[in-house]
């Protein structure tokens, strides 16, 4: 499966998802390629490098490709060679995004509590329906760093399920400290330790919605 995580809106946690689910991949034993479509962030590529330097198992495959015509054809060519593919690309509306969504299967868009956060996903959603009229695929949606109390939660679900041709993930990922720290040693919080079981459980539920369901 080719899978992108995308948005029109910077910020929402994407290349934090990204890196823990390819690295969830690979410790299911699929071999699988990230691909890092926002070098000017350079995030992921970072954590690739500092989890290459700690000498954790299983390496993570990692490629940079953030002009869109290499995305598109590159992407194209590896989806042979890897059982799965995930992309992350910046939070715009950018020409790599416009590319990966070209060829993907499937995109996750994380989206927090907030309402500039829902707003932006009419967005999205046009740049959606364009590239799905040239091939269609799934789009997930995950409220991604939920807030422990109130009714933000609750307020957001609500609106994303008025949006047709769009999956809710079942349950949240939530506003962990861990995610970050995680991430900032190139592992997913499943690696982390001491390990924090809720994270766990709910990094489980978004690959299970993804790749099971």
């Amino acid at each position: 499966m080719i899978l992108t995580l995308g948005h029109t809106k910077g910020g929402v946690g994407k290349s934090t998802l990204a890196l823990n689910i390819a690295i969830e991949r690979l410790l299911a034993g699929v071999d699988t390629l990230l691909v890092d479509g926002d070098p000017k962030q350079t995030s992921i590529s970072k954590a690739i490098g500092i989890r290459a330097e700690a000498g954790l198992t299983p390496p993570v495959p990692c490629i940079v490709l953030e002009d869109a015509k290499a995305l598109r054809h590159q992407v194209g060519l590896l989806k042979s060679k890897y059982q799965d593919i995930v992309i992350d690309v910046g939070g715009k509306d950018s020409n790599a995004l416009r590319a990966a969504l070209t060829v993907t299967d499937a995109l996750l868009l994380p989206i927090g509590p907030e309402s500039v956060e829902i707003w932006a996903i009419d967005d999205i959603l046009e740049l959606i329906d364009e590239a799905r009229s040239l091939h269609d695929f799934r789009v997930f949606a995950v409220l991604n760093r939920a807030k422990p109390v109130g009714r933000d939660n609750a307020d957001t679900i609500a609106v994303i399920r008025e949006y047709d041709g769009i999956e809710l993930v079942p349950g949240s990922v939530g506003n962990r400290a861990i995610f970050g720290s995680a991430f900032g040693r190139g592992q997913s919080v499943t690696e982390y330790k001491p390990r924090n079981l809720k994270a766990a459980a709910e990094l489980t539920t978004l690959m299970n919605a993804i790749y099971v369901n």
